[in-house]
């Protein structure tokens, strides 16, 4: 999910919390059915980031219905209990061993079933005590880009591509590349042109040179940081003038393959929160354009560090129950920042008001002129009208 490696804990090792939950789920008082939605429950006590980011609170107006959020990576275990009924058929663009994405070929630190667990996590295993996403209405569609176990730039292109075609209107990519890639930029540009919210992480090299990383360098990708339990921004984060959002993105729990779960930290833990934001917002407000969307989260941001765009912390910390109870609508107009079609529209916006003004000026003039045409003409019927003079020759 990034561009490098990371620690992680397999949920395999984490034998007292199995066997915590094995206990819960065979306890009397969870013998009745529980929701797929349901908030309760040991493993929900360790999704740390579902507090921070208030969770309850933005499921009460949204919970992503009706909306697809493609994840861009090694393919997501779609047999997964948290995740069963939420994972579409998608496509293959590597090696891949499903043609529709929906088996994870990923080693045990690069799944895109991690990304899968933090947007749509439905809570269904351990009878409704499993893993719950941000978003666990809305759907994913897993589009595979690896081959020989590393991703390929002009798949992940492809990829992007075919993710807007499938309609999908937030597209997480869960790679990142250190070589910036015309294929990829156009890709980049296409989607956000048809109106998809694409998000990456921003980079795990903060501590390694904090080179660039691609797309998140790109014009308009939500380029997201990864923020520990504390707000404080994970010390291997990018950081730079390219930065949008952060979010949590340390000690994250999330789905594994094989019916697993997983706990990880970097920026492409980072990346699926703020997608899962996205789609709350896309589902609540439909009609709204992907750059609505993007400022409503910019907008509603939690804002540290320095004011306006924060080197590190981008435009804030995002708050995605914030966002959804601001139901005030963007202008129509906005784009993703620093997107191409944001700086066209903001020449385009100029070129207008300077067109504005000089119609203006004309108008002006024309009433000007025509007032004096009018007060010369006045003057000449006053001046017939007058008596004729007293004085004559005599």
């Amino acid at each position: 999910m990034s561009d490098r490696v990371i620690p992680h804990r397999s949920f395999a090792a984490r034998t007292g919390t199995v066997i915590a939950l094995m206990a819960l789920s065979l306890a009397p008082s969870a013998a009745a059915a529980v929701s797929a939605d349901s908030d309760s429950g040991a493993m929900h006590d360790s999704e740390w980031a579902l507090t921070a980011l208030q969770a309850k609170k933005a499921w009460k107006i949204s919970k992503g219905a009706g909306v697809t959020v493609a994840v861009i990576g090694t393919g997501v275990d779609a047999a997964h209990p948290d995740l069963r009924g939420r994972v579409l058929a998608g496509k293959d663009f590597g090696d891949g061993p499903s043609g529709t994405s929906t088996r994870d070929q990923g080693d045990a630190m690069e799944q895109a079933t991690h990304a899968a667990g933090i947007i749509v996590g439905t809570g269904r295993n351990y009878r409704g005590n499993g893993l719950l996403g941000l978003a666990p209405q809305a759907r994913v569609l897993p589009l595979g880009v690896y081959e020989d176990r590393k991703p390929q730039v002009d798949a992940t292109a492809r990829a992007i591509r075919h993710a807007v075609g499938r309609g999908a209107k937030v597209i997480d990519v869960a790679v990142s590349f250190k070589k910036p890639n015309a294929a990829l930029r156009s890709a980049v540009t296409y989607a956000i042109g048809e109106d998809a919210v694409v998000v990456t992480g921003a980079g795990d090299n903060g501590k390694d040179g904090n080179r660039p990383t691609y797309p998140a360098s790109y014009p308009g990708v939500v380029s997201v940081v990864a923020t520990d339990e504390k707000g404080a921004v994970w010390t291997d984060s990018h950081h730079g003038g390219g930065v949008t959002l952060a979010a949590p993105g340390v000690a994250i729990l999330t789905t594994a393959p094989n019916k697993d779960y997983w706990t990880g930290a970097g920026t492409g833990y980072a990346a699926p929160w703020v997608a899962a934001g996205a789609a709350l917002v896309r589902s609540e407000h439909p009609r709204w354009t992907a750059g609505q969307v993007v400022q409503k989260l910019i907008d509603t941001a939690d804002r540290k560090g320095s004011s306006g765009r924060d080197p590190r912390y981008g435009f804030g910390l995002i708050a995605p129950a914030r966002a959804l109870a601001d139901r005030a609508a963007p202008p129509a107009s906005t784009s993703p920042p620093g997107s191409g079609k944001a700086t066209a529209e903001s020449k385009r916006e100029h070129s207008a008001a300077r067109s504005e003004e000089g119609s203006a000026m004309v108008a002006i003039g024309a009433v000007a002129g025509a007032l004096v045409v009018l007060a010369v003409i006045a003057v000449f019927l006053i001046s017939r009208r007058k008596p004729p003079s007293n004085n004559s020759d005599s």
